[in-house]
């Protein structure tokens, strides 16, 4: 099967441009409520902790819903009936599943509450509804997103992500400045504005589709989605264990987690690519993984390389921003930027080998991996965090990150054997992630200005991708040349 390169890199760049708009919009106007008389970095931090019941949400109410619809999607492609039972019977389980957390939410608010130390977090039945309404929109949202990528409908995925982004923004905007100037209000305009877009998404897939729960096919679907519900929980908790443990430092995880607010941006960004990217490595497969290896390479590649440029190209004019625009504490965030940014990479490897793991449903190894890595991460965080706060914190977080890296890569050798160029997928992105932990130390000992260290890593990321793909780019750009002239 003959990859059509321009094809995937105008696709790519499409997801990658719309996946964009939501996070960065967000982040771009932090500065509008940030500062005197607004919010700071306590604020921002109790921001975070909402952000923790929403992604949890999240991942139970969709159940994996988005990479089962992506695989089950190409069994029932040519099947009208059974594509109408697919999708139907996915977000009406999705939206069952919401509104059992709703109730669940509900009756052990006040207990939820006693989890927090800050007091404006006690009170969980002020922002705790909102924070679940949201993530049950996320779900709907992310899972319709993923089947329009499958489908290649272009303009579905945008319409999904402008109206998400437009109006999630404008309303949090709103319960800002007309309701409270606090979490609070950020939190229920987000849950009102999210709600928006998820109503929209449902009336179009249900006219489309009719409103169905086929428990065959669910049980299915379930099936192949419960080790990943049961990964999904765990990453979840890899990725907000460090904000409960900095929770009682107010300051220092408002500033965390505003670098960790950006990273999340590029990570979305990322994720658009990987969108563009997993469908046609599924394709590819489906012809054979044996017989398609030089196509898997070049996918596989080519993802890694687009995510460093963008990491890359990223890292200073994120420090420029929040350096300039932001009046409190929070500017601070701008030296953590390198070093978190960097951990993307490493997520991104991690996806790309595990794409052979998806696609041969091999999927319990996700929980027993992760078993171990959310072992590991706790006990950081534990012992880190009240020693050296946010470095306690992303130093588990890297640690945990190669912990997967390498734990999935040695996995998937044992099911096919895929020869991947290690230079470009392996050796070349934790070499970065050294450089910028490097960087980072030598920053905090000598007293080095961040953006000097921090030119110090784009650089060399940079060279390493010239280096790498001179090849690539010699072949490019003769063809572009023959085209011009």
């Amino acid at each position: 099967m003959k990859i059509n390169t321009r094809e995937y890199l105008r696709l790519s760049f499409i997801y990658t441009m719309v996946a964009a708009l939501p996070p960065m919009i967000q982040v771009l106007i932090q500065p509008i409520y940030e500062g005197s008389g607004r919010l700071n970095a306590t604020d921002f931090s109790q921001i975070a902790i909402t952000e923790l019941f929403t992604s949890l949400v999240f991942v139970l109410a969709t159940f994996s819903m988005g990479n089962a619809i992506s695989r089950f999607y190409y069994d029932y492609m040519d099947d009208r009936k059974g594509y109408d039972n697919l999708v139907s019977s996915v977000f009406s389980s999705i939206l069952v599943r919401g509104f059992i957390i709703l109730g669940i939410g509900f009756f052990f608010s006040d207990y939820i509450g006693r989890l927090f130390v800050q007091p404006a977090l006690k009170d969980f039945s002020s922002y705790g509804y909102a924070s679940i309404i949201t993530g049950i929109g996320r779900a709907v949202n992310i899972t319709a997103a993923a089947l329009y990528r499958n489908e290649k409908k272009v303009i579905n995925f945008v319409y999904v992500n402008i109206g998400l982004g437009a109006f999630r923004t404008g309303f949090q905007l709103a319960g800002l400045f007309l309701f409270d100037m606090s979490f609070v209000g950020y939190i229920n305009g987000s849950a009102i504005g999210t709600s928006i877009t998820t109503i929209a998404v449902l009336v179009y897939t249900y006219r489309k589709s009719g409103i169905r729960y086929d428990r065959r096919l669910m049980k299915s679907l379930n099936q192949y989605a419960s080790p990943l519900t049961q990964y999904g929980i765990i990453v979840w908790a890899l990725a907000f264990a460090d904000k409960y443990f900095l929770e009682k430092y107010p300051s220092d995880l408002g500033i965390y987690n505003t670098a960790a607010s950006f990273a999340l941006g590029i990570s979305l960004i990322l994720q658009g690519l990987q969108g563009a990217n997993q469908p046609e490595v599924f394709r590819v497969m489906k012809e054979g993984i044996e017989k398609q290896q030089e196509s898997i390479r070049k996918l596989s590649n080519m993802l890694l390389a687009q995510s460093q440029v963008i990491v890359g190209a990223a890292i200073i004019p994120t420090m420029l921003y929040l350096a300039l625009f932001y009046t409190t504490e929070i500017r601070f965030a701008a030296g953590l930027v390198t070093v978190i940014f960097m951990r993307n990479l490493l997520r991104t490897q991690y996806i790309v080998f595990s794409y052979p793991v998806y696609y041969m449903k091999k999927t319990r190894f996700f929980f027993y991996l992760n078993l171990v890595v959310l072992a590991v991460n706790l006990t950081l965080n534990f012992l880190l965090i009240p020693v050296f706060k946010f470095y306690g914190a992303i130093a588990a977080g890297v640690i945990s990150d190669i912990i997967q890296v390498v734990g999935i890569y040695y996995y998937q050798r044992t099911l096919v054997s895929i020869n991947w160029n290690l230079r470009k997928t392996l050796y070349f992105p934790m070499s970065l992630m050294g450089i910028a932990l490097l960087m980072e130390y030598l920053k905090n000992v000598t007293g080095i200005n961040p953006f000097v260290t921090s030119s110090v890593v784009v650089v060399a990321l940079f060279s390493g991708l010239f280096l790498l793909y001179r090849f690539e780019i010699s072949s490019f750009l003769a063809k572009r040349w023959l085209r011009l002239s």
